[in-house]
């Protein structure tokens, strides 16, 4: 929801009709009217609005120790990946199996292969399987993510053996049911429709699209209808065995357990995991070089409209750049991030929020991919002129103009004094361990994190800003197109840009 609390001005002529109401138009000289003149009124000028002013943050808090737990891993003879996080606060066993396959292998295929894991297997049914992980007072989920397909649950330690052996068929026996699967087709479909309906969901896809190079797994399409329908149990259980082999996964043991206590438990249960023979396909990416990414690149400026009947207009400004997750530089950029849309204290929420009125909710963000990142700033409002030269005005002083020393260390104040607080549950340190993996970052990754952090000096924003975010970024408004394209005039900063339009199928108009 947009806030619209703009000051309006007094028009000349609207200020000439209230003088005239109040009797105070000037005499003609040349009046031969004995009626002397009405005494002159004063009008004292409304007092002029003083300027917000924000108090002062609190002083940070010091700085926490942190000690990452130490990594504990093991192979078992089928090539399954096994990695123990030490923490016995409580007696709970947080378990992920990760498979290296996502979306980013099929969108369609990956996403379903996942969904239908939990939906019955060779020994026990849907109905069995929810019995059984409830009477452990647990939940199993399962699902695809970008890069990974996951199984997840988390259990009391005594009940972990059980727990491992219902994941391990989960993994291995999925039924695919073919009348599970009509109900995941219409699940998926519906999901479509919603995401069609969403301004800010439709901005984010066709952003990617814009992105990245034609054909890009980062960047799919909208799944047809008819594409949803031809899915079928053989193209399931294709992808299965394709990908969901021990040599291709990894298993995350996170909480109340050591690696002596585990280690019989799983040579039992997923030990048993037959290895598939054969060569996994080489990964999505390996296909695009980094010439491919430059050619994506706008070398024009432009703006990208999809008509949509909507009150306010949402809006992406993004590009793709250099920064992949594991890059040495992620953290400078993450820095630049949070100084500059990342939480309440960020330049834009206190300047385009909370000075401006022009939206309820703006933010920028790295996007953290394999091989290449992406940058991106997300809004919405219904003033999208004075929006948009408010941002492009920002992001040039972001790449231009050095940060004050106050916002630049409440930035990486707030980096390096919150990370404490990411890592204080089994389920959190083991989705830390995840994203060691999922982007081949260092095992000491997290142990010299605040390290790095406070290493990031204030000129690095501003290098790192115009090094990383694009002159001629993708411009992507989803809004009434008439509406917006009117706006757009009054946009200076976006004289001469073209406009390109597109309905909500994301089909150029």
């Amino acid at each position: 929801m947009n806030i619209d609390i703009r000051h309006r001005f007094i028009s000349i002529a609207a200020g000439a009709g209230l003088l005239a109401s109040l009797g105070l138009t000037a005499c003609d000289k040349n009046t031969e009217d004995p009626t002397p003149p009405a005494e002159t009124v004063e009008v004292e000028a409304p007092p002029a609005e003083p300027a917000r002013v924000y108090p002062e943050p609190p002083p940070p808090s010091e700085q926490r120790s942190v000690n990452f737990p130490a990594l504990q891993k093991f192979e078992l003879p089928n090539k399954l990946m096994v990695y123990i996080v030490e923490n016995h606060e409580v007696p709970l066993v947080d378990v992920q199996l990760v498979v290296k396959a996502g979306t980013i292998n099929d969108d369609l295929v990956g996403a379903m292969t996942a969904s239908m894991l939990t939906e019955g297997t060779k020994k026990r049914s849907k109905a069995k399987i929810d019995e059984s992980i409830e009477q452990l007072g647990s939940s199993l989920s399962a699902g695809a993510g970008e890069h990974n397909s996951f199984i997840q649950t988390r259990v009391l330690t005594p009940n972990l053996k059980f727990a491992l052996e219902l994941v391990n068929d989960v993994a291995q026996n999925p039924k695919f049911d073919k009348d599970a699967l009509e109900k995941q087709k219409d699940q998926q479909k519906v999901a479509i429709k919603g995401e069609k309906s969403d301004g800010g969901a439709l901005a984010q896809r066709l952003t990617q699209k814009l992105l990245f190079p034609p054909g890009h797994p980062y960047a799919p399409d909208f799944p047809t209808d008819a594409e949803i329908d031809a899915v079928t149990p053989e193209a399931l259980r294709a992808f299965h065995d394709l990908y969901y082999r021990p040599g291709n996964a990894y298993l995350i043991l996170s909480g109340d357990v050591t690696q002596a206590d585990v280690q019989k438990l799983v040579e039992s249960t997923l030990g048993r995991w037959k290895p598939f023979e054969g060569e996994v396909p080489p990964h999505p990416l390996e296909a695009f070089t980094g010439a491919d990414y430059q050619k994506a690149v706008p070398t024009e400026l432009a703006v990208h409209i999809v008509d949509r009947n909507q009150i306010s207009s949402d809006i992406v400004i993004a590009n793709v750049n250099s920064v992949a997750r594991n890059s040495p530089e992620w953290e400078k950029m993450a820095a630049v991030t949070k100084l500059f849309g990342g939480g309440m204290s960020s330049r834009l929420f206190r300047d385009i929020r909370e000075e401006r009125k022009l939206t309820y909710n703006i933010g920028s963000f790295q996007a953290p991919q394999k091989a290449i990142g992406a940058f991106l700033l997300v809004t919405q409002t219904k003033e999208t002129d004075e929006m948009l030269s408010a941002l492009l005005g920002h992001i040039d002083q972001l790449r231009t103009t050095d940060p004050t020393e106050q916002e630049f260390k409440a930035a990486v104040d707030n980096m390096a004094l919150s990370f404490p607080l990411q890592i204080e549950t089994a389920s959190q340190i083991a989705g830390k361990v995840g994203t060691m993996l999922t982007y081949n970052l260092p095992e000491d990754y997290y142990n010299n994190y605040i390290e790095e952090v406070r290493k990031i000096e204030l000129g690095d924003i501003k290098d790192t800003a115009a090094k990383h975010i694009h002159t001629t970024p993708v411009i992507v408004i989803v809004g009434k197109a008439a509406k917006v394209k009117k706006q757009l005039k009054d946009v200076k900063e976006l004289e001469g840009a073209k406009i390109y339009e597109y309905d909500t199928d994301l089909k150029p108009l």
